[in-house]
């Protein structure tokens, strides 16, 4: 397993414990948190075939994510 595997699958187990603790403790931003940083993930790897370095990627998928966080903060703010 190279390197860079490794570190998206601890980065993923991060993400995923983000998310799983929001839930548990009940707080909707720390979950909508846990979302976004796994939107990002996950929009990093979708665009590989595309091409582009890394860094690109990155920037694309985590401020998709961030725009997940800001809309859903927000909303959690004004519907709970």
């Amino acid at each position: 397993m190279s390197a860079y595997t490794l570190l998206q699958l601890v980065e993923v187990l991060a993400f995923s414990a983000v998310l799983m603790f929001g839930v548990l403790v009940r707080s909707p931003s720390l979950a909508i948190l846990g979302g976004g940083f796994l939107i990002g993930k996950a929009v990093l790897n979708i665009l590989a075939p595309e091409g582009g370095t890394v860094y690109r990627r990155s920037v694309i998928g985590y401020t998709l994510g961030g725009i997940f966080v800001v809309i859903g903060v927000a909303a959690a703010h004004f519907l709970t």
